[in-house]
């Protein structure tokens, strides 16, 4: 009668850092991951940005992000974040924007924003 030991954990999930996710929305791509109730995310940027060309916009249940003028996301994310506490910054020499959001709760995420991957 096997019985699963995976039954037993809590919540009914694997608590291990999940791995990275891969989404988007319309053109937008981005991978995203969430250790505990910090989520990072992601998006490569189709040319080489600068933090003038870029404004990241984080709300309680919102995330938006403007490069070049252009918004690339903009919408309502899967769960709370605390806003205050959420950082962006560019990496790769300008060809990505890497954003750290803290969840309000450790609750895995289904996907990063709500109706997306």
């Amino acid at each position: 009668g096997g019985m699963g030991g995976m039954e037993g954990m809590m919540g009914g999930g694997p608590k291990q850092p999940m791995d990275e996710v891969d989404g988007g929305q319309g053109s937008t791509k981005w991978k995203w991951e969430m250790n505990d109730d910090e989520i990072l995310v992601r998006i490569a940027l189709a040319k080489p940005t600068t933090k003038k060309d870029l404004k990241v916009t984080f709300a309680h249940k919102t995330l938006k992000v403007e490069v070049h003028g252009e918004t690339i996301i903009d919408g309502k994310l899967e769960g709370a974040v605390h806003a205050d506490e959420c950082t962006w910054c560019i990496a790769e020499k300008g060809a990505e924007l890497q954003l750290m959001l803290v969840a309000t709760s450790g609750n895995r995420w289904v996907s990063l924003m709500d109706g997306s991957d």
